[in-house]
């Protein structure tokens, strides 16, 4: 006889099925965690941005249109997962925050100030 039977077959099914659902929530896990050190790696960028623009201007008013918004690892706007806003910012002073795009912060949340403050919320 050659071939597997139906009971082999479904034990080599469940085999998979469990290593499955135990590898999957990690690799969703690792996935949120990159889209996180993206975030930050971004406002970092966007911050330099803003000193180069007070560099030239010595405010930070207007500075905004001199980061990218969105991730450009991300390709697209499209298919960013994490958006930077500058809520604020004023003569001397700002804040670039990184939100995820799908809503809730649920500690994701990234802002840095002008004076390299940090903060995760």
């Amino acid at each position: 006889m050659k071939g597997f039977s139906l009971i082999e077959l479904m034990i080599a099914l469940a085999i998979i099925g469990v290593i499955s659902s135990i590898a999957y929530p990690s690799y969703q896990s690792y996935i949120q965690d990159t889209y996180y050190a993206q975030a930050r790696v971004d406002t970092k960028v966007c911050a330099q941005a803003l000193g180069r623009f007070y560099a030239n201007g010595f405010t930070y008013v207007g500075g905004a249109a001199q980061c990218t918004l969105w991730s450009p690892a991300s390709g697209t706007e499209a298919a960013s997962q994490y958006t930077l806003t500058v809520p604020t910012a004023t003569a001397t002073d700002y804040t670039v925050v990184a939100t995820p795009v799908s809503g809730a912060c649920d500690g994701r949340c990234y802002s840095e100030q002008a004076d390299g403050t940090e903060s995760v919320f």
